[in-house]
């Protein structure tokens, strides 16, 4: 099991937190943990931005404690009162989130007599300062979330990942004979594991939008596509290696007969196509991540025109369902591809206006560095 820096520096935060509270005699420190856990976010915007709202909430909680236990006492019957007015209090100031350290909050400081609810209120307050405080401090002081270098690299190794693991797909299926071609279930869990990173770190991003220029957001708007695009042309890959059994299959039980020059031109066309993917997606990293301006690809007719002439010339061949489920086959590999290319064409296009409109002000590296760090 491997431990990251968050991990650890959320058990320095309760080890120093319940150091001081045992210190100063305040308690009960174990609010004050409590405090430290929650507001030890996977960035420094985070932090802060739950510090202000665990501030919010335990202000709201306390007075609310306080307000309606010197009216109606600490009994049972106020506590249930107190917990039904807090919950529609964070309801309407949408402080959801803290609806339950906000009752705890409450009920900490009624549960004792009214000569002692001022003092369980300081008491709360204290410990909850002293956990939201050394969480804050830890979080900025020892390993602070470095975004700014972690985002671009997981990004391309994303797309080279996903473009690589499509196009051996497509390799697979053309190449293939007599016998299936293996499946490299490592590969397929790792492409699916770095897709997922990346969008776990991109949705971090996408909740500190609030302090991103608006051009910034614009590029993470467009690398949030891109993201999309790696996770789709993955999926596609799947459906593609899920065409290679049955045509496996179909071919043995047919004597595994050679396969005619007709049908070898348009696999070869399909396997061609796998250097105009990559190539889209090498533009595209370079417009993203590396800010470099290309020339832009139109999307064209010639290749697909050029295929269907060559599926025409095979049809009088097609004999039967081996031949048919062939071109079933071809047809749906021909799609997949047919999506990639053109979406990596669009991507591009929206890329580099986007990136037009950015040169202006900044260069896009420059954009992406103050807009992760």
């Amino acid at each position: 099991m491997k431990l990251g820096a968050r991990i650890v520096k959320t058990g320095i935060a309760v080890t120093i937190t319940m150091s001081i509270c045992k210190y100063f005699s305040l308690e009960p420190a174990f609010f004050g943990a409590v405090s430290a856990i929650v507001n030890m976010q996977p960035s420094i915007f985070l932090t802060l931005k739950m510090a202000v709202n665990q501030i919010v909430v335990h202000v709201v909680g306390v007075f609310v404690g306080l307000l309606l236990g010197y009216l109606f006492g600490g009994n049972p019957v106020s506590m249930g009162v107190i917990t039904i007015l807090i919950i529609a209090i964070y309801i309407k100031l949408r402080l959801e989130a803290g609806i339950t350290m906000g009752i705890i909050a409450a009920l900490f400081v009624v549960s004792g007599g009214q000569d002692q609810f001022i003092t369980h209120a300081l008491a709360r307050t204290s410990v909850i300062f002293v956990g939201l405080g050394t969480a804050m401090i830890i979080n900025i002081a020892l390993w602070p979330p470095r975004y700014s270098k972690q985002f671009p690299v997981m990004i391309r190794e994303s797309n080279e990942a996903s473009v690589r693991y499509f196009c051996q797909a497509i390799t697979s299926y053309v190449q293939l004979e007599n016998q299936e071609p293996e499946l490299d279930s490592k590969q397929q869990e790792s492409v699916y594991r770095l897709n997922r990173k990346v969008r776990d770190l991109y949705e971090l991003l996408k909740r500190e939008e609030e302090v991103i220029a608006s051009a910034q957001k614009q590029h993470l708007d467009v690398l949030g596509k891109l993201i999309a695009y790696n996770e789709s042309i993955t999926k596609k890959a799947d459906r593609i290696y899920d065409l290679i059994p049955g045509r496996v299959e179909r071919r043995i039980q047919a004597g595994t007969p050679e396969i005619s020059n007709e049908f070898r031109v348009i696999l070869q066309m399909l396997e061609n196509s796998t250097n105009t993917i990559m190539r889209l997606n090498q533009k595209l990293r370079s417009v993203l991540i590396d800010g470099m301006e290309v020339q832009l690809e139109e999307i064209k007719e010639d290749y697909w025109e050029q295929l269907s002439q060559a599926v025409e010339a095979w049809q009088p061949m097609v004999k039967g369902t081996y031949h048919f489920h062939g071109l079933m086959d071809a047809i749906v590999t021909a799609n997949e591809i047919k999506w990639a290319s053109r979406e990596a064409k669009r991507l591009l296009a929206e890329s580099l206006s986007n990136f037009s409109e950015n040169q202006a002000e900044e260069e896009i590296p420059s954009a992406i560095r103050k807009m992760l760090s």
